[in-house]
Order: structure tokens, then sequence, then C-alpha cells
């Protein structure tokens, strides 16, 4: 029974430190997802920039076949990275919203909703 006597007080002591603890990881967590969605969008960016690039160079190719395929190669690229980063965004916040927030937001009837009867 003694080491109940000090046990207790150190648990009561540690109870408002856990608290602290999770109000910090909830800080990691709006940091991190801040910068991965700063990081994907420089990544839209640079996969537009490349795209873009692409048509220029297409249109100021007229008629040359190795530098029409150079760029369509570089139009194709840029179109694969730019459906690559929104797969990308997508998942991040999918898996980030389904781990970490708490709010539903797939629609459910409940009491206060009128469900259309036949």
């Amino acid at each position: 029974m003694d080491y109940l006597r000090i046990i207790f007080p150190l648990f009561a002591l540690y109870m408002p430190l856990s608290a602290l603890a999770l109000d910090a990881f909830d800080n990691v967590i709006i940091t991190l997802r801040g910068g991965i969605n700063t990081i994907i969008i420089f990544l839209f960016l640079v996969a537009t920039l490349i795209f873009l690039w692409g048509v220029v160079k297409y249109i100021s190719a007229a008629g040359e076949e190795d530098k029409q395929a150079e760029a369509r190669n570089m139009i194709m690229w840029g179109v694969i990275f730019l459906a690559v980063m929104v797969a990308v965004w997508g998942f991040v916040n999918i898996v980030l919203d389904f781990i970490f927030d708490s709010e539903s937001t797939i629609l459910t009837p409940n009491d206060s909703t009128q469900i259309p009867q036949q």
C-alpha cells in the first residue's frame, strides 16, 4: 500500500502535463499539415510550368518534328505530374482528416432530418 501513496500523487501531477502534450501534438500536426500543403502547392506550380513550357515549345517548333516530339513529351510529363499531385494532395488530406479530425463529413439521417416516405 505504500507504493500507492507514492504513485497516486505522481499520477495526479502528471495529468496536467499530458494535456499540455496533447496540445503540443495538435500544434505539430497542424504545422505538418500546413507544410505539406505548401510543398504540394509549390509542386503544382512546377508541374504547371512544365506543361506550359511544353506548350510554348510546341507552338514555337512550327513544323520541326524532333522539336515537336520533345515538346509533346514535356506536355505529357506536365499532365502526368499534375495528375500525380492531385492524387497525392487528395490522399494526404483524406488520411489526415480520417486520422486527426473528429468531425464527420458524411451526411447521415438523424431525428431532426425529414426522410421522404413512399
